[in-house]
């Protein structure tokens, strides 16, 4: 899975915001506000991933235990799955 083309990442004023472009902006109405946590993820998903990548990953660069980590990436994942933001499901 990853996040789909038209969702791109700013920070504006110290805050981590996606936001949709083209056909997506007429569609998806607002923008998403993230935490480090999320733009790590965001990031992470910008190319082809799983959520065990996902998992790893958030454990090596938060120190986190693979349970929270679980926990946290499912989470997000299942957030972006419901607003269509990924490109595939999960």
């Amino acid at each position: 899975m990853k996040v789909k083309k038209e969702y791109i990442l700013k920070t504006v004023a110290g805050q981590h915001i996606v936001v949709p472009i083209g056909a997506e902006a007429k569609r998806f109405h607002g923008m998403i506000t993230l935490n480090d946590t999320g733009k790590f993820l965001f990031e992470s998903l910008s190319h082809e991933t799983s959520i065990e990548q996902l998992i790893l990953m958030l454990v090596e660069a938060y120190d986190v235990t693979p349970e929270i980590a679980k926990k946290d990436v499912e989470k997000f994942v299942g957030l972006l799955d419901k607003h269509q933001i990924l490109v595939s499901k999960i």
